[in-house]
């Protein structure tokens, strides 16, 4: 898939990954909603497996998929989202990489994009030095999108603004420039009940050559067009929950085509 399948989808909202809760099933309630839906995040190795364990039992929802029965588990959950019919992008966490491979491959068989997590803030998930600590860690990052590209399959991140400096984060991505296909920006401002969406802005002028997909607070028609100023697309989580849709079928219908 090249860049223009993306930039050319004509709907611009994306379901973003919600753990615990965006599989197949959930993704096939909203048919015909969404240019793409994600699924996950999904353990590809027992570091963040067992990781996955610990938080459910402290009462997070999170997809604990036994690891021998994950390769059947995925091709399923792929083709369930496929009624969506929205592309099926598929958010993934590991720590031992050589690992998870086969998992990756097998994704790579089925799903349109692979969505690396750059982004939980779990204790149990970056006490391992991945989510959002992979952003500290340009070295490891690297390390994985390299072996990643051997999958012949789009590479997005999602990361998070406002962990590491502004500054830096362009220097990292900047460091795997060449590894990835997109960036899954969740505009996360802390302390305030809207989207950073300067540091949006800079971040996707530093990256005009990747798919940009912008995130958080984003629950109504102008919301969506004031972030699709900085972005490619727009992703939701919680106003689905919430059942808030009706402004995304509206912005459906704008012809976006420039």
């Amino acid at each position: 898939m090249n860049k223009d399948i993306l930039l050319e989808l004509n709907k611009k909202v994306v379901l973003a990954p919600m753990a615990g809760i965006t599989d197949g099933d959930f993704c096939m309630q909203f048919k015909g909603l969404f240019g793409i839906v994600t699924i996950g995040g999904y353990n590809l190795d027992s570091l963040t497996y067992e990781a996955s364990i610990k938080m459910e039992k402290r009462g997070r929802k999170e997809f604990v998929i036994d690891l021998d029965e994950f390769e059947d588990y995925i091709i399923n959950e792929i083709k369930k989202a496929r009624n969506s019919n929205s592309l099926v992008s598929v958010n993934v966490r590991f720590v031992n990489i050589d690992e998870a491979y086969d998992r990756l491959l097998t994704i790579s068989k089925y799903a349109d994009i692979i969505e690396l997590n750059c982004h939980c803030r779990q204790k149990e998930i970056t006490s391992l030095g991945i989510g959002q600590e992979l952003m500290r860690n340009k070295s490891l990052l690297k390390e994985f999108l390299s072996i990643m590209n051997n999958l012949n399959k789009p590479i997005f991140l999602k990361i998070r603004l406002n962990y590491i400096p502004l500054s830096k984060l362009i220097e990292n991505l900047d460091y795997v420039r060449d590894y990835f296909d997109g960036l899954h920006i969740d505009c996360f401002y802390p302390g305030k009940p809207y989207a950073d969406l300067n540091s949006l802005k800079i971040l996707s002028e530093n990256f005009k050559d990747k798919i940009i997909i912008g995130n958080n607070s984003v629950d109504s028609l102008n919301k969506a067009l004031e972030m699709l100023k900085y972005s490619n697309l727009v992703s939701v989580a919680r106003c689905v929950l919430k059942g808030n849709i009706e402004w995304i079928k509206e912005l459906n219908k704008i012809n976006f085509s420039y």
